[in-house]
């Protein structure tokens, strides 16, 4: 038998997903901790027969997972927690808990306690906005995090921040109100592999030339371009960029913008993570 396998298709039925899925989002929030069992495994994750919740299907990543952690087997019982709803396809996104040493599988049982470093929460620490309005529909989204203790792992970090509920963003509401969505991608084709890192002089060069590529900056954003974008760049440990994805990751109005560039900040002095995306509409 094959090490790899998808949900029954009798018991995970998408209409009868569809018809359950007001009930899944009310009984399982963001944050709420569920146990469950692995009923089938790909290389992206394992899916998860949540306990008390028959018409929900659970979806743990890889991405989610410490990376020193494997896959668990078809039958192991696990521990997680809710991270978001991925409204198109019905699923409940998980975050696997690290159980404590000895527990078979290597992860969370019904009594572990505490998520382990690798996927602390970020903080969230401010929200700038920068809008060009000078005709060419240029912006500039700008938000800030405090880092969480002992976390070393950029991947982790990049994980954190998938995770957030500030990542559930399209752009054209506020952030956290359209959390299967980011910018023009569904949000969970989104992973820490899709980051690459850039230097930080390119970056700003990037950003500088996407900037005046239709009209000068305004004047009176200058500064302000400079102090949040600008100065954070350059004070960076390590900057990572979105890759573009493609067509086949756009949800269903994705690919509107005519460019879309999005810069993760990481900085190990300040203890901060700057997310920064420059589009336009």
């Amino acid at each position: 038998m094959t090490e790899y396998s998808w949900p029954d298709q009798s018991t995970y039925d998408p209409d009868r997903l569809q018809a359950a899925w007001p009930a899944t989002v009310r009984v399982l929030p963001v944050g709420v901790r569920v146990t469950g069992e692995v009923i089938a495994r790909q290389p992206f994750g394992v899916f998860i027969r949540i306990d008390g919740v028959p018409d929900a299907l659970g979806l743990a990543e890889i991405t989610a997972m410490p990376r020193d952690v494997a896959l668990p087997a078809i039958g192991t019982t696990v521990t997680g927690e809710v991270i978001w709803h991925a409204e198109h396809n019905r699923q409940v996104k998980l975050r696997l808990l690290v159980a404590p040493a000895g527990t078979a599988a290597g992860l969370a049982s019904t009594t572990a306690d505490e998520a382990p470093a690798a996927t602390a929460r970020l903080v969230h620490g401010g929200h700038v906005f920068i809008n060009f309005a000078n005709r060419t529909y240029q912006w500039v989204d700008v938000q800030r995090f405090h880092l969480p203790e002992a976390v070393s792992d950029d991947r982790a970090l990049l994980a954190a921040l998938i995770a957030h509920e500030r990542f559930g963003n399209d752009y054209a509401s506020r952030p956290g109100d359209n959390p299967e969505r980011h910018g023009p991608y569904w949000r969970d084709r989104i992973t820490p592999a899709c980051y690459d890192p850039i230097d930080t002089d390119a970056a700003e060069r990037d950003v500088r030339a996407w900037a005046s590529q239709f009209a000068p900056v305004p004047e009176n954003l200058r500064p302000e371009m400079e102090q949040d974008v600008y100065q954070p760049l350059r004070a960076a440990d390590r900057v990572y960029r979105l890759r573009g994805l493609g067509p086949a990751a756009f949800h269903d109005w994705g690919g509107v913008h005519n460019e879309f560039h999005e810069f993760v900040l990481i900085g190990r002095a300040s203890r901060t993570l700057t997310l920064i995306v420059a589009a336009d509409d």
